[in-house]
């Protein structure tokens, strides 16, 4: 399984949605002989350091000295992009506990390119989606901290917020 990448993967940092820490994940990968990894929690960078220090520890090595190599991301809810986009209305899910989760807005997977700039991006579209959470257009709030689409791109070469895919990658071309 060593040619194989899994881009969309969830730890126990994305609430509700993963359960197992990133160091159990990186040691899953090394284990199967993934040579990479891509983390992608929900809403979140907050597992990303601890991640990192996985793939650099003894739980990032592969048979023959090779470490699992990360692959940083985040999982977020987006307003649809374009003119005439208006978000489907769903019924509130029921989550664990009794407490009803919207779950209408589509998700987009960002992942970083090598580097600081990439990194600083993700950064920025978390805080973005952060910071525009509690307005009624909060989700929106991605497409407007993106600025230009140069700044994130979507294997295909559209915007990431158009609804043609749902992964999308920061930092420079290559």
């Amino acid at each position: 399984m060593s040619g194989f990448t899994h881009l969309h993967t969830a730890s126990g940092f994305s609430l509700r949605y993963g359960a197992s820490h990133p160091e159990r994940l990186v040691e899953r990968a090394a284990g199967q002989g993934m040579h990479a990894l891509a983390l992608t929690d929900r809403d979140t960078l907050a597992g990303a350091i601890r991640f990192a220090k996985a793939c650099m520890g003894a739980e990032g090595e592969i048979k023959g000295g090779d470490r699992v190599r990360p692959i940083f991301g985040v999982d977020l809810a987006v307003a649809s992009y374009g003119e005439g986009a208006r978000r489907a209305v769903r019924p509130r899910t029921p989550a664990r506990g009794g407490a009803f989760v919207d779950e209408s807005a589509p998700r987009v997977t960002f992942l970083a390119r090598d580097g600081a700039h990439a990194w600083a991006e993700l950064c920025r579209l978390v805080t973005a989606a952060h910071a525009r959470s509690g307005t009624a257009d909060g989700a929106r709030g991605v497409a407007e901290g993106l600025g230009s689409p140069d700044g994130v791109r979507v294997p295909g070469g559209s915007h990431p917020l158009d609804g043609s895919g749902p992964l999308a990658v920061t930092g420079p071309p290559v």
